[in-house]
């Protein structure tokens, strides 16, 4: 940026600051998007919406248009609640078709302090060979870096396309909530199915998560779709301390241990926790910032090792 370009910038945002109106103020720079779902084989179903904050400004709003409509739509409008430069869209896109998402300022009204930034396109399409079924480790959920960049995401390292159906936050149970609204209309012939961390962090007994995990195996051949189970990741409760968080259950590596020997039985499985795991059980600390989500080292192994397993036991997938 020229500094012609900083000082009106910082002219702007100071009398925006300081209650200026839009009118007193000449408009923001629109914010630059940050999110590549271009470069991604497939949109994420929930897609994270990011860009550069501004200099003091506290509020964006993101608008998705869906192009191949009669007249383009407007299909979501979000505020962001994430922090400043992000914020996920939990509605899933389930529609096939072209979109394109867009972000500005506003200020606590929701009045425009900016122009909309740049359009940044995506696609839905349907169906597909492999899609994955799990949590914010498959999400691409982490405190440091937006979901929507690729260097969040694990598949980012796998080269076989794979859709994202993953989402933060979720259970077991939660997964076999949305299985037949969020899977079922990508029809996949592999589902790889990576739950079960944020059961067993919580108290939920390793019986209660295997029992569901069956659910979702007979949910899959139900519907004609192999079912692929990772190993759960381990979690590293020294690092999690020092954020202040506990774990609640103390038993968790022993859940996890029942959990897994059970996958590691069924007929499709890969191991991906294994690498990624110390001598005590624990997520590797050069692993993970957080204790809980592997980071680009973690998820290249994440990737490529699931890479490694569909190449060598899934050869006829093309």
């Amino acid at each position: 940026m020229n500094l012609k370009k900083f000082l009106s910038l910082m002219l702007s945002t100071c009398m925006v600051f300081f209650g200026g109106s839009v009118e007193a103020a000449k408009k923001l720079l629109p914010p630059l998007p940050t999110a590549e779902f271009e470069q991604m084989d497939y949109a994420p179903l929930y897609p994270t919406y990011s860009w550069e904050p501004l200099p003091m400004t506290q509020f964006y709003q993101v608008r998705v248009v869906k192009l191949d409509t009669p007249r383009d739509t407007v299909v979501r409008e979000l505020i962001n609640s994430e922090g400043l430069n992000r914020v996920t869209d939990w509605t899933p896109f389930t529609g096939a078709g072209e979109y394109y998402w867009q972000v500005r300022v506003i200020d606590g009204n929701k009045h425009p302090l900016s122009d909309w930034s740049e359009r940044k396109f995506f696609t839905v399409r349907m169906p597909v060979n492999i899609a994955v079924l799990g949590d914010s480790i498959s999400h691409g959920g982490a405190s440091y870096i937006p979901a929507g960049q690729l260097s969040c995401q694990w598949q980012t390292y796998c080269d076989l396309p794979i859709k994202n159906l993953a989402r933060s936050g979720d259970t077991t149970q939660n997964m076999l909530d949305r299985f037949d609204n969020d899977v079922l209309p990508f029809r996949p012939k592999v589902l790889l199915i990576m739950a079960g961390v944020n059961d067993i962090r919580t108290g939920l007994t390793s019986e209660a998560v295997i029992k569901n995990l069956e659910t979702l195996r007979d949910k899959c051949l139900t519907n004609e779709i192999m079912p692929v189970f990772c190993t759960l990741t381990s979690m590293n409760p020294e690092i999690i301390a020092r954020r202040g968080i506990y774990l609640t259950d103390e038993d968790w590596r022993e859940a996890r241990e029942k959990i897994n020997l059970w996958i590691m039985q069924t007929p499709y499985h890969v191991d991906t926790a294994a690498a990624l795991t110390d001598d005590k059980g624990y997520l590797r600390t050069e692993l993970t910032p957080d204790g809980l989500h592997p980071a680009l080292r973690g998820k290249k192994i994440i990737g490529e090792t699931i890479a490694d397993y569909i190449r060598n036991n899934l050869p006829r997938l093309p």
